[in-house]
């Protein structure tokens, strides 16, 4: 498809970040777990678990329930609704988003990792004999557990790559392995779709998920080459868009451009997971926000500039400060945090609060308390103040 030279829309930095935003609907609450994953297509899982599990948060903060009713939703309901895969890292996937996953599973198989026909036959054979097994019930007893990819794990890993193996559910936190055609409903167990077809639809909706973004930002939505990327979305319907102060095209999705003129209530406030959707690609986040993320769990200590499970604080559509947060017992800890320049300390301080208040209720945590060395003794002091207004329902000085 030929597009026109000049973009088909224009955008203000603000009109972007209100779009972006409101497709990530970080804000949006009391709608089903199915819906918020079908609306993002994916969301990242990790093992990390010192305040919540990374997928618990992301969802929880869209639909208005509870981390441990995600849980339920995902995986003790009556049927499943998502399938694990490395969409964007390893994910949780809409379960009828399989077909489209066709070119990823075709890649796999030329992978030089994939396993040899001798292990798939006894992996395979051995799971459609005695049902759906753990990978460590898998494993043979002189392998490597843990992180370690001994050849049991590798294989696995690269037959539910390869579509040979299916994840649906899991067991506490261990992934149970099944064969595709007893967990995947039979209308979307098909690889028919073309490898551009499928990135086509992928790329779509990767622009629906994020509302406006660069090529480069849909490419890492979906881990694919931004040349790949750049070839087809010409052929989507997504829009050209000139974004103010950004030096790369952007595409938007139609859909999304109602939000432009719509500004968020600055009075909705939330920590975000630091694997959410809405800050997944770090020059984005940058672009969007003026706002520079760092993961820095896996870094050691003395590293860390922010801390170890650091979450930014979103209030109406600006990033406002981050805090490195645990929980202990049925407390929320605040363990480190800092503010951004620009708004008063003391607005900052009642978002902070409203999003702690929310945290709380999200994760069914009773207390919320800051370490004295969690930031400046006047910042400190800031916060307290309005955690104890905020827990007595009179959020303003």
């Amino acid at each position: 498809m030929t597009r026109p030279e000049t973009p088909e829309v224009s955008l203000s930095l603000a009109q972007a970040r209100r779009i972006a935003v409101a497709s990530a609907g970080p804000t949006t609450t009391n709608t089903d777990t199915a819906t918020v994953l079908a609306r993002l297509n994916a969301v990242q899982l990790d093992t990390i678990n010192t305040l919540a599990r990374a997928h618990q948060l992301t969802l929880a903060t869209r639909t208005g329930t509870t981390t441990a009713n995600v849980d339920t939703a995902l995986w003790r309901a009556r049927y499943s609704i998502a399938f694990e895969y490395p969409a964007h890292a390893l994910a949780l996937v809409p379960l009828h988003h399989w077909p489209l996953w066709a070119v990823r599973r075709r890649t796999s198989r030329k992978r030089r990792e994939y396993p040899a026909p001798n292990i798939r036959k006894t992996i395979l054979d051995k799971i459609s004999t005695q049902g759906p097994l753990t990978l460590r019930e898998l494993r043979t007893d002189d392998e490597p557990t843990g992180w370690d990819w001994g050849p049991t794990k590798t294989a696995v890993e690269f037959l539910l790559w390869s579509g040979e193996l299916a994840c649906t559910r899991r067991t506490g936190w261990q992934r149970q392995f099944d064969l595709p055609e007893r967990s995947i409903p039979a209308e979307f167990l098909t690889d028919a779709l073309t490898d551009e077809a499928c990135l086509k639809t992928l790329l779509t909706q990767a622009g629906q998920a994020l509302g406006v973004a660069t090529c480069d930002d849909l490419a890492d939505y979906l881990r694919i080459t931004t040349a790949t990327a750049r070839r087809l979305l010409p052929d989507t319907p997504l829009l050209t868009t000139r974004v103010e102060s950004w030096n790369s095209p952007a595409w938007t999705h139609p859909h999304a451009l109602p939000a432009a003129d719509q500004p968020r209530h600055p009075g909705q406030a939330l920590f975000l997971s630091p694997f959410d959707n809405l800050i997944w690609h770090r020059p984005r986040t940058t672009l969007l926000f003026n706002f520079t993320h760092t993961l820095e769990a896996y870094k050691p200590a003395d590293r860390r500039v922010h801390g170890y499970y650091v979450c930014p604080l979103l209030a109406g559509d600006q990033l406002i400060a981050r805090a490195d947060l645990t929980r202990h017992h049925d407390t929320l800890t605040i363990v480190r945090t800092s503010f951004e320049p620009g708004p008063h300390p003391t607005e900052t301080a009642q978002h902070f609060a409203r999003a702690c208040t929310r945290l709380q209720e999200t994760t069914a945590l009773r207390h919320t308390v800051i370490a004295d060395s969690a930031a400046p003794s006047a910042t400190v002091k800031a916060l307290n103040h309005a955690l104890t207004r905020a827990s007595t329902g009179n959020p303003h000085p």
